[in-house]
């Protein structure tokens, strides 16, 4: 069963390098915002979300809020260089963080 993961990240290089390292998961499409408006509209077509905290036009906790009430159990990994905070994520990674590190706990959120 194909599963799409929305990446959330207004660091297009950040995004785009996190992106592609998802997407070499099997059976997995990637979906890029590069801000929280854009990745609001985009909630309802995603499985699973990877968001950073510090995003203009919405935050990463607000996008957290309304996803968990569009899709309740969907993974949510949450990411920032501030402080570490889960932001009612499942998991929390720092920046810098690594792709593969964030690749792994997603394919055991996802398809365990």
């Amino acid at each position: 069963m194909r599963r799409t993961v929305l990446v959330v990240e207004d660091n297009r290089a950040l995004a785009d390098t996190l992106a592609v390292a998802l997407s070499l998961l099997p059976e997995t499409d990637v979906l890029v915002a590069y801000d929280g408006q854009d990745g609001f509209e985009l909630l309802g077509q995603a499985d699973a979300l990877c968001t950073d905290l510090d995003l203009p036009r919405m935050n990463g906790e607000t996008l957290i809020v309304n996803f968990r009430r569009m899709k309740p159990g969907a993974p949510v990994i949450a990411m920032s260089a501030g402080p570490g905070e889960r932001a009612g994520a499942d998991r929390f990674f720092p920046k810098p963080y690594s792709t593969a590190a964030v690749r792994e706990a997603l394919k055991e959120m996802l398809y365990a």
